[in-house]
């Protein structure tokens, strides 16, 4: 089901619905809590669509949030030359870089 709701929310975010995509986005992160490791990639995979979400809104500081939770998943559970990993760091300095925070959007998709 997880992978389910998923897929719907991916389907919203495409058609930029995106209060409606965060819904399906957290139904699916709420079953993965509940069922998979703590630090199962596919948690971090939630976290960072539920990122994107927020980004999306304007919700800065709750994409930030998300991404953070995403990448620290991420590092604890795939190689470090991930592609994954490296999405997230991008998605973050794009944060910094809508917040005209140039300094920190620059340095983050280095660290990649």
């Amino acid at each position: 089901m997880a992978m389910f709701y998923n897929n719907i929310g991916i389907i919203y975010d495409e058609e930029k619905k995106y209060f409606e995509a965060l819904d399906f986005y957290e139904k699916s992160l709420d079953i993965q809590e509940k069922h998979l490791p703590a630090d199962h990639p596919d948690l971090g995979t939630s976290y960072n669509n539920i990122g994107i979400v927020h980004d999306c809104l304007g919700h800065s500081d709750l994409a930030l949030d998300h991404y953070n939770r995403s990448l620290k998943i991420k590092l604890k559970s795939l190689p470090a030359q991930h592609p994954d990993i490296a999405d997230t760091y991008v998605n973050i300095g794009l944060v910094y870089e809508d917040k005209d925070e140039l300094e920190v959007a620059l340095i983050l998709p280095q660290n990649a």
